[in-house]
């Protein structure tokens, strides 16, 4: 027998061993958002600390402004913490994430923040704008996603 022949012979069956591996690309995009999106919002959080420490009038002076801002970058950061659990449970096949939820996380991910950064900036005197209204379809985005998440998960 040819040496060829006898690593032919002795290798494992290539479906064998894709089967047993969850697929690379199981939360890919969810990972690259979710890491682009928090460097933005702590950087958005880091020029926050500076208009603080430099005593910015057009932020102190700004009660709404200045807690809309807050909002916006809390849950810019927090939300994609989430977001990147859920894409590497998804890449450990903890959960499964088809890709209408894949959408909706990555929505209410964008239109939560969103919604506060620029009822923020475009307020009228001391309320919101009217970009707050994205606060609410995010967040019912968000909340069917982690039901969908929920009633899909694998039983072992």
């Amino acid at each position: 027998m040819s040496k060829s022949a006898n690593k032919r012979a002795s290798a494992p069956p290539a479906a064998a061993s894709a089967a047993a591996a969850p697929p690379a690309y199981a939360g890919t995009a969810l990972l690259r958002q979710g890491w682009i999106s928090l460097a933005l919002w702590i950087s958005f959080g880091i020029l926050l600390e500076g208009f603080n420490a430099f005593r910015s009038p057009a932020y102190l002076d700004e009660a709404t402004r200045r807690d809309l801002f807050r909002l916006a970058h809390a849950h810019g950061t927090l939300l994609n913490m989430v977001l990147l659990l859920a894409a590497v449970c998804a890449r450990l096949d903890l959960i499964r994430i088809r890709p209408m939820t894949s959408l909706g996380l990555s929505l209410s991910v964008i239109l939560l923040p969103a919604g506060f950064f620029f009822a923020g900036l475009f307020r009228i005197r001391d309320e919101p704008g009217l970009t707050i209204l994205l606060v609410p379809v995010g967040a019912v985005l968000l909340l069917a996603s982690a039901v969908y998440i929920c009633l899909t998960l694998p039983r072992r």
